[in-house]
């Protein structure tokens, strides 16, 4: 939970894998966001991330796709039947935690390199700044996601401990007092 992006793509020519790894290294040292390398035999590309930021993975599988190393990790979850195939190679990264301006920095960022490293780059933007270039549009939807998440958190203090009981059970509880408070179509329509 929480405001992220989710994104897809290529890299236009594995020669400009290099330059695109130099390049965001550097401007990472540059802004003091942390970046790592990776150059194995699954997966070659780099990753980077302002403070709080989850990682944005420019990670590439042999074939030049987008792939995120979670994903190759966590990849017996897309053998699940109800999942789509193709889902391996949609990375997402949360932003919310580290604000505005980095969302903005790293939307900006990501507009660079996909005009002059990717083919076929796709983004969705929860912020909707990645479509607009509004920051006012995306300071509402900073508000709306720090404002749900909020209500969850007190939500959860508020909610009294039963000893011994089981996750399935605090699951069912929770969403019980989840849709009371907010509703059943409220509730159904933020997950």
């Amino acid at each position: 939970m929480g405001l992220s992006i989710h994104y897809a793509g290529n890299i236009t020519d594995k020669k400009m894998l290099d330059s695109l790894i130099e390049e965001v290294s550097d401007v990472s040292k540059t802004l003091g966001w942390t970046s790592h390398v990776f150059n194995d035999e699954d997966i070659k590309g780099v990753s980077f991330a302002p403070e709080k930021s989850e990682p944005v993975f420019l990670t590439f599988n042999p074939g030049g796709k987008i792939l995120s190393p979670f994903n190759i990790i966590c990849k017996e979850i897309y053998d699940d039947v109800t999942l789509k195939k193709e889902w391996i190679f949609t990375t997402s990264t949360k932003t919310q935690f580290a604000g505005i301006d980095a969302h903005i920095a790293i939307i900006d960022f990501l507009k660079h390199l996909s005009k002059k490293y990717l083919k076929d780059f796709t983004l969705i933007d929860e912020g909707n700044y990645w479509e607009t270039g509004n920051k006012k549009v995306l300071r509402e939807q900073f508000k709306k996601y720090n404002s749900a998440l909020e209500a969850f958190s007190e939500t959860l203090n508020e909610m009294p401990q039963i000893p011994g009981e089981k996750a399935e059970s605090l699951a069912d509880r929770l969403e019980k007092i989840l849709k009371e408070k907010f509703g059943d179509d409220k509730f159904e329509e933020n997950n």
